[in-house]
């Protein structure tokens, strides 16, 4: 099995990424696209094992907004290091829809984007490029000491004059 960051720590990932057209495992908890939800809704809403998502960049997920608590992981896929919708895809997926339960990084990204990922929303990545996977295991962290970007997180305080800019609570200035 694979593993995943979650909570601080490396896990072990129950989780499979189906490609479109592959066989969904009776047995094993997967994650399809939103294309082979919508066509394969029926039969795969019939499954035992548990189904997540896998949301691309462009993904429009409205139709089905209403359904997302079926689904226990959501995972975002960031097909670049530089294409920031998954951010997006993440905080609407959090703030507009309420969605509750695992929201999974996929793809390419980097040691000093998990932050910005954790504030999005998003609790859980899959790693695998060897550096961050070293950078973490040496409890790398990148500490980021104020936002620009507003969020109802708890434990932040405004920092200064401006109302958007933000600061952990247990930062002093």
């Amino acid at each position: 099995m694979s593993e995943i960051w979650k909570d601080g720590a490396f896990a072990e990932d129950e989780w499979i990424i189906v490609a479109d057209g592959e066989e969904v495992p009776a047995d094993r908890p997967s994650l399809v696209g939103l294309t082979r939800w919508r066509e394969e809704h029926d039969t795969l809403a019939a499954r035992n094992a548990p189904l997540g998502l896998v949301f691309e960049p462009d993904a429009e997920w409205s139709d089905i907004a209403g359904d997302l608590d079926r689904f226990p992981v959501i995972a975002v896929n960031f097909p670049k290091y530089a294409d920031g919708r998954g951010f997006s895809i993440a905080r609407l997926l959090r703030d507009r829809d309420g969605y509750r339960g695992e929201i999974r990084a996929v793809g390419d990204f980097f040691l000093d984007q998990l932050p910005y990922m954790r504030r999005v929303g998003i609790d859980a990545f899959a790693i695998t490029d060897p550096h961050l996977r070293k950078g973490l295991e040496r409890g790398d962290w990148p500490e980021v000491a104020h936002y620009l970007q507003p969020v109802d997180a708890a434990g932040e305080v405004p920092a200064g004059t401006r109302p958007w800019a933000r600061r952990p609570a247990d930062r002093q200035g």
